[in-house]
Parts: C-alpha cells; structure tokens; sequence
C-alpha cells in the first residue's frame, strides 16, 4: 500500500518521531528490494522510508545505503542528491551530505561544497571550476607495477566519455592543462581549482563509492596474490596500457563457431602437415614458455610466394583472438623500439609477423633474433631524469617471410634460438576460404587451455616437457635450446590432443628433423667454409705474378693457404664471423698451422716477412690431403 493512501508524508514524519516498529513498518511500508524506477520518479516512498531515521543519524545512513543500492540497480544514478532536495522540500533536519547531480552521470559521489549539476561544477563561491560536467569514477592499480591511475568521466552534451590518465597529471595544475587534447575544458587560469576538485572528490569518497580495480597494460599470466590468472580471460581486470594497443588487446576474444572452427582445424592442420602443426601448436606453446621456465623462441616459415604462409600463420593467431593483420597480427613494419614495446604487450601470447622482406639488413635480423629471444628490451632514460621500466616478455616469435632468417654469417646464438621451416607445398587447397573462416571463428582454444591450466597447474606438462626433450637430446642429439623448444611445442601439440580427444599427437621424430644439432648450430664450421671459398674465388690474390702486378693477400699452397693476419680478420668480417673464435676453432680442429703456441706463423711474401695464419684447404680426416704443419 502506498504511504500516501495513509497519510501524508508530513503527518507521517511529524506522528513516528523518527523512528518506528518493524511491525509499522511492514504495514506502511513495501519491501524496499520491490521499489521500481517509477517509485523513485514519480513517487516519494523511498525519501519517506529514509526520513523516518532521522534522528539516529547512523541509522539514517544505513537505510540511506540500503536505498541507493536498490536505486541503482533500477537505473536511479543520483538518490543521495533526490533525497537532500526531498528533505529540504519537507523541512526534514537531518545531515545530508551533498551529491553530484550531474544528468545521467555513471555514478553518484558525495561532492562537498562544490555544486555539480548540468551545468558543470561551481565552488562554494560560485566560482566556475569546469563549464561541464566531469568527475573521476574509479581508481585503477597496475598489477604489475602498482602505480594508480585515474579513469575520468566527462560529459560535453553528447553523452559521456572516460580517459585514463597518471595521478600526476590531474595533481599538478602545470599537467591538467594537457587534458584539453582529451576534449575536457581547462585552461591555465582554471587548472588549479580543477585539481583541487579532484583531491577533495578523492577525499570525500570512500573505496565504495570510488572503487579500486585492478588493471593490467599486457596480455598473458598475471599473479594476484596466490592466484594465477591470464589477462584477458579476467573479467574484474580491466586494461589501461597506451591506446594504440586498445585494438590489439581488444582482438583477444571469443567469436563464431567453435564447433566449426575445430573441423576446420582437425582437417587442415592435425591431419593434414607436420609443418602445420609444428606452427599451430607453437602458438599455444607460447603460454608454457614462462611457467616452465624455459628461453623464448622464434619460428620462421620461409618460401616462395604461394605457399599460404601468412594464412597458416592466420590460422595459428585464431587460437588467441581476431587473426586479421593488423588485429592480433602483425607487420615487420616497425622500429626495433616499437617491437620491444609490442613484445612486451604480448608478453606471454605468440608475438606473429608477416612479411620478413620488410627488413633488409642482415645484421638486423641476428640482432632482432638475439632481443627478441632474449625476453628483454633496452634500459633508456625518461624525460625526467630516471630510467624506464625495461620491457620484458617470455613468448614465442613466429614469423613468414620468402627468404630464411638465418644467413651464412648467423652467429651460433641467433640459429640455436630459431625453428627454421622451409615451406615447399601449399598449405591449404582453398587459401582465402581457410582465411575467411579464422577471420569469423577464433578465440576458444587459448582461453580453453588457458583457464584449464590456471586451475590445475603444470605438474602434468611439465612431465612431459621434460620427457620430450630428454629423448630429443639423448637419442637425437639436439642442441639443449633447440630440444627446449621443441619439447615446448610437443607438450602443447599433447594438451591440443586432449581437447580434441585424439592420441596421435607430433612424436620428438617428426619434429627432430627441423632442428639442429651442434654442427649446425656452431657457426664456425660455416666461417671455415667460406674462407676457403673466398680463397678459391680470388687466387689472383694469393699467387704472385710478376706480370700482373696488385694487392697480394698472401701464399697459396697445394692443400693450405698462408693468409696475411690482416685480411683474415677482414674475410671474416665481411662474411659476418668473429676471427678469434674461429681461429680458435680452427686450432681445436688441427685446420692451422701452431708455433709457439701462437695461431699464426711467420712465412715471406712478396720477399717480406709477415705473420700470417697457415690454413689447410682440407679437412682434417682426409689424410692424405691434409698438411702436415
């Protein structure tokens, strides 16, 4: 029954005396979980209901709260100030303190002195703070870091907008300014009173009323005091990093047809090319990379044009999120700076990028590979006068491209880091339809796999990571971080399995034959070869004419080459090889000639006596041919 069919609200509030029975009250009054927005529109009950508190100021405020809940939950953004108004109306003596009356505003905060209306925000002395609304409505704390930030709500008459911004900038009347980029009306002269209103807006509210979320400014694992989470499968962590990975972070989700989207893959990828679930698998692997303690590593698919490189690496993507370049992939077209900056955003997510090509230098790539791999960016200073957080990852690189990666000069470090596939077949019968159909169904496995390992823990893949790259060392004869990474593939290719409830998951033998062994790896081998060759494409330099006079390198033998110290070091430098590991080397592999334990030797030539390195044209088990020094 409505108040008013009893009495009416003054004779009410003048007849209780403040307070009144449990008993009165469920006669007058309905429960207050039944009040709908018209109640709070078009009748009084709820300010009633409240008034009858009103000479225990605690109880006030308890029925107060208990109201405004129920207020927001049917869409009533601003009771505390319908109530003060309703009090005022009715001579109702109680304190109220004074709310934000702002229209339609995201949330009601008790605002002090200052009078917050359509109008903007005025002091107490009707000075103008700001010619429209805005308020600060929620407090986010960097998980990684803890540093807060603010998120800000504002209103130019065409509905509101947030921005986050550093507590600095809305502390320092120097840094508010800025926020004029942002839209918000500030200027030199009214920046201090708006960073006054904002301390006191702080001040005023309590956690409850301006709440703390937590906020993250990457993807991938996240700890939360003993719990672990994966950013962005986490619904009470919101994202606040740099705006122009919003879309990247955003291309993470759910959409279409799981069912769908795992025919497609059981056909076109488990059933169909180790190549391809090398990649797929790869992906997901990312996510074992930092909770199994293990080094980053790149995989690179290289060929001809034609082979649907860039689709498989599509395909890979659609595990995590929207697989369009430009969404979750992405381009070489970047700055070294920009790429640790991305890494580092991915940071426990595959880092995927097309078009190799882009980058020309070759020196650039074995330096991309090394950082890339390493996990960690470079220290630089701010404008401050302090240092930058250092980015850092632990992820997997997949890459596309029409040439390999690792060149004849790649130092050992940079090909023992990198899973180089030739690419010799077409991947998909229908390329732009394969496209087509990740483009529209992406996102179920890794959030799947994701949260099944957040809740049951490693225990499991780490057995089996470790199973794998014992057997790809001990029978194979891997490289350790070549056997890591391809352990890491094979644990995650056995989880896909279990999802897809199949057994015939990649073995260490399909696998081993794309990796590399400590021949491979070592990139001596390679520099004593392209001596050789160098020595035999330019004789003219190591035998003496005399009628054909010119720069004379040195002394070739008829198994070994005596070559000048000098232009060693400098055949090697162009050939993108460190001299002195390779001399060492070459001593190990008896391919020099040793006095005095010196790698070189003193020998005449062109009548002067010069050190040179005494090199065999031959390898050492050739017994014949190879020189005796």
């Amino acid at each position: 029954m409505n108040i008013t069919d009893k009495k009416t609200a003054q004779e009410l509030i003048d007849g209780v005396g403040g307070l009144c029975s449990a008993d009165d009250l469920d006669k007058i009054f309905k429960d207050i979980s039944e009040y709908t927005k018209q109640d709070f529109i078009d009748g009084t009950e709820p300010y009633e209901y409240c008034c009858l508190f009103r000479s225990d100021q605690f109880a006030f405020e308890q029925q107060k709260n208990k109201v405004n809940d129920i207020a927001k939950q049917v869409g009533i953004k601003n009771f505390p100030t319908l109530l003060n108004l309703y009090c005022k109306k009715h001579g109702v003596d109680v304190e109220i303190a004074n709310f934000t009356n702002f229209p339609d505003q995201p949330l009601t905060l008790c605002c002090g002195n200052y009078v917050c209306d359509f109008a903007g925000i005025r002091s107490d002395d009707d000075m103008i703070v700001c010619p429209h609304p805005i308020m600060p409505v929620e407090r986010l704390c960097n998980i990684d870091t803890g540093i807060e930030k603010m998120k800000i709500a504002f209103s130019r008459g065409k509905g509101w907008r947030t921005i986050v911004v550093d507590r600095r900038t809305i502390a320092s009347a120097q840094k508010i300014v800025e926020l004029t980029d942002n839209g918000i009306a500030v200027t030199s002269e009214s920046a201090k009173a708006l960073v006054k209103y904002f301390a006191k807006m702080e001040q005023l509210n309590s956690n409850d009323l301006l709440t703390q979320k937590d906020c993250v400014t990457r993807l991938g694992w996240i700890e939360r005091g003993d719990e672990l989470n994966f950013s962005p499968y986490v619904e009470d962590v919101t994202f606040d990093g740099e705006a122009e990975y919003r879309k990247h972070y955003d291309a993470v989700k759910l959409s279409g047809d799981f069912e769908k989207w795992y025919r497609f893959i059981n056909t076109n990828i488990r059933k169909n090319n180790v190549t391809a679930r090398i990649v797929f698998a790869a992906s997901l692997a990312s996510i074992l990379v930092k909770p199994l303690g293990c080094n980053c590593f790149w995989i690179h698919l290289w060929g001809e044009t034609e082979c649907a490189k860039t689709v498989l690496a599509m395909v890979a993507g659609s595990i995590w999120g929207n697989p369009e370049i430009g969404a979750y992939l992405m381009t070489f077209n970047s700055t070294v700076v920009g790429m640790e900056k991305t890494a580092a955003f991915y940071n426990n997510l595959p880092y995927i990028l097309d078009e190799l090509q882009i980058i020309n230098d070759k020196k650039d790539l074995d330096n991309l590979i090394y950082m890339l791999t390493e996990g960690s960016g470079r220290s630089r200073g701010n404008k401050n006068g302090g240092l930058e957080a250092v980015p850092k990852w632990k992820n997997v690189t997949i890459t596309t491209g029409e040439r390999p990666i690792i060149t004849a000069g790649s130092q050992g470090g940079a090909v023992n880091r990198v899973l180089e596939i030739e690419c010799k077949q077409m991947f998909f019968k229908e390329p732009r339809e394969a496209a087509n159909l990740v483009k529209s169904n992406y996102g179920f496995l890794g959030k799947l796999i994701a949260g099944e390992l957040a809740k049951n823990g490693f225990d499991a893949v780490e057995r089996s990571f470790a199973a794998f790259q014992r057997e790809l060392i001990e029978k194979y004869g891997i490289m350790q971080k070549q056997a890591q990474a391809a352990a890491l593939i094979l644990a995650a290719d056995e989880l896909i399995g279990g999802v897809f409830h199949e057994e015939d998951n990649l073995t260490p033998a399909e696998i081993a034959e794309f990796l590399k062994t400590k021949d491979d790896v070592s990139a001596n081998p390679r520099g004593y070869e392209y001596v050789c060759e160098y020595i035999a494409e330019s004789q003219n330099k190591f035998i003496a004419d005399p009628d054909r006079p010119g720069e004379l390198w040195g002394k070739l033998t008829d198994n070994s080459v005596y070559i000048i110290k000098k232009r060693f070091v400098q055949i090697c430098e162009e050939g993108g090889y460190n001299s002195q590991s390779l001399l060492s080397w070459l001593k190990d592999k008896q391919l020099i000639e040793i006095k005095s334990g010196k790698n070189t030797v003193m020998q005449r030539i062109g009548g002067v006596n010069t050190r040179c390195v005494h090199l065999s044209l031959s390898e050492p088990d050739d017994e014949k041919r190879t020189p005796k020094f």
